[in-house]
């Protein structure tokens, strides 16, 4: 996204209509164009500033860039010489706006993600009319207790979720028809009188689920699904493993899950796979693991026979089946595999509470940076971080980036996309295979985007597994609950075609799995991958 895109501005006063006496220097509607080298239009854009003076030296400003808004930032202002400025964090870029009002005239910059662009227009009115309310903030709704629903109450929700459904998302019938959707509607209707409360909150997830669309989901929440036991399991490219369990059940620690209550390991993971959409095989390795430790969905999928415990069947050390049932009455002290103690986390998992950081590896030769998140960090702006990186590639010996996206499953391409000109135009990346990208089952939405992009601008080569994300695809996420139980529908309102054909995943150029023994071993085989010499 350019920073044009981000300066489409409104800037909403939080009063009523207000008269502004005529020496108000800031208060009204300013309206005009900014220009700027590419990626801005050579056309530029249209902007308008919406201020509320609030004393001699300050004011009220909120940004907007299409629907996303800002919450109300001050504003600083200089009398004298009309200079006006102010910081906000819009969709996770923080963007700083120096303007200078002159009279009825403005001028200035905006500046964000390393690029700048020129301001300049007039007040247009010295009235700040009645807005259109924003909509408050829903009252906190006091918890329902899914067990106390009865059918009706559920055909309710059904009923309004069947409309509400696809009257707000940008396309509910892509992947089925509106009779097909009808149809299902009619059949889960009449099931619901014979279903209890969790079975029937799973139910209307798995309608939503047949949206198709992987932003497109109901959110299962309180009882019982907000229980989840002392269980981390993790799906590599060999299976399903246990990473981290409660000491209690220590016979579980890093074995292969071979069963799951009256199911295999595989039918239990298609069954958890109903309650939300996928567009490719990889996006339930990173949803499924993470589900298959909540007692409530698997009881209500019919995984196990209760909600009070998971019964497991892992692989022994021997290869014997070893039978080990979860439940919520741990010690709270959790065993990881692998002990951090004995083997030391390889680098894609450190520090991953960041949003992004680089580090030298392989005696210097290659910078490693991992891209966590697609968001600013505001203490450490990304203008800066990557002029420091672009130092840091400038050192003697610097042979090669290599940037992780494994972790990344969002927020604002923009972040990173705005500095992959400069990126394609650094000498020390000339090179073919110079730039390396590291992409997996978690690498989705915007963080995806960026793996694309890199790869079609900055020459990059891809390494590792397919990503969770699907190229095209829909998203722009917004919400809305059920009237009866609560739960809350997420829907997307956008379609995005940003490559061509329609391919599920952005697929590596170097497939590289990651298997439980590398795991285990603390061994990271994409980077190793993307470190040695072609």
């Amino acid at each position: 996204m350019s920073l044009a895109a981000l300066l489409v501005l409104s800037l909403p006063s939080p009063s009523d209509a207000l008269a502004v006496a005529c020496g108000d220097p800031l208060t009204g509607i300013w309206e005009g164009r900014g220009q700027g080298a590419a990626p801005v239009p050579p056309e530029g854009f249209a902007f308008s500033l919406r201020l509320e003076q609030k004393g001699d030296d300050e004011a009220l400003a909120t940004l907007t860039m299409e629907d996303q808004t800002t919450d109300a930032v001050p504003a600083e202002y200089d009398a004298d010489s009309g200079e006006l400025t102010f910081r906000c964090n819009l969709t996770g870029v923080v963007v700083d706006l120096e303007l200078v009002l002159a009279g009825e005239e403005l001028s200035g910059k905006a500046s964000g993600l390393g690029m700048s662009v020129t301001l300049s227009g007039k007040r247009t009115s010295r009235e700040l009319p009645a807005l259109a309310p924003k909509p408050a903030p829903a009252a906190p709704r006091a918890p329902v207790d899914l067990a106390t629903l009865g059918p009706d109450a559920w055909r309710a929700d059904l009923a309004f979720l069947a409309t509400e459904l696809p009257r707000r998302h940008a396309n509910a019938y892509h992947a089925l028809t509106k009779e097909q959707w009808d149809e299902r509607v009619r059949a889960l209707d009449a099931r619901l009188a014979t279903l209890g409360p969790a079975a029937s909150a799973v139910a209307l997830a798995q309608l939503v689920a047949a949206v198709g669309d992987a932003h497109t989901e109901l959110a299962l929440a309180g009882a019982p699904f907000e229980r989840f036991f002392p269980l981390q399991i993790t799906w590599f490219a060999d299976g399903l493993f246990v990473t981290a369990v409660d000491e209690r059940f220590e016979p579980a620690l890093a074995a292969r899950v071979r069963r799951i209550g009256r199911m295999s390991a595989g039918e239990a993971a298609a069954a958890v796979r109903t309650v939300f959409a996928s567009e490719n095989e990889s996006w339930p390795r990173a949803k499924v693991p993470q589900k298959l430790a909540q007692p409530g969905l698997l009881a209500a999928l019919g995984v196990t026979a209760s909600a009070d415990s998971i019964p497991l069947v892992v692989a022994g050390p021997d290869g014997a089946d070893v039978s080990v049932t979860i439940d919520g009455s741990g010690s709270g002290k959790w065993l990881v595999a692998p002990d951090p103690a004995l083997v030391p986390p390889p680098t894609w998992q450190q520090r991953t509470r960041e949003a992004y950081w680089f580090t030298p590896l392989a005696g210097g030769r290659a910078l490693y940076l991992a891209y966590n998140r697609c968001a600013e960090d505001p203490a450490r702006p990304m203008k800066a971080f990557m002029d420091g990186l672009f130092a840091a590639l400038a050192r003697p010996g610097v042979e090669r980036l290599v940037i992780d996206l494994r972790h990344n499953s969002g927020g604002n391409s923009a972040v990173l996309s705005a500095f992959l000109p400069a990126l394609a135009a650094q000498p020390h990346l000339a090179a073919s295979g110079a730039l390396r990208v590291l992409i997996g089952t978690e690498t989705y939405s915007s963080g995806m985007m960026n793996a694309y992009q890199l790869r079609d601008q900055a020459h990059a080569r891809l390494y590792g597994e397919p990503t969770g994300g699907k190229p095209n695809s829909y998203g722009e996420l917004r919400s809305f609950a059920l009237p009866r139980s609560g739960l809350e529908v997420f829907h997307s309102t956008k379609y995005f075609r940003d490559v061509d054909g329609d391919p599920a995943a952005v697929e590596p150029d170097v497939a590289v799995a990651l298997r439980s023994e590398d795991f285990f071993a603390g061994a990271d085989p994409v980077l190793e991958r993307a470190l040695a010499k072609d």
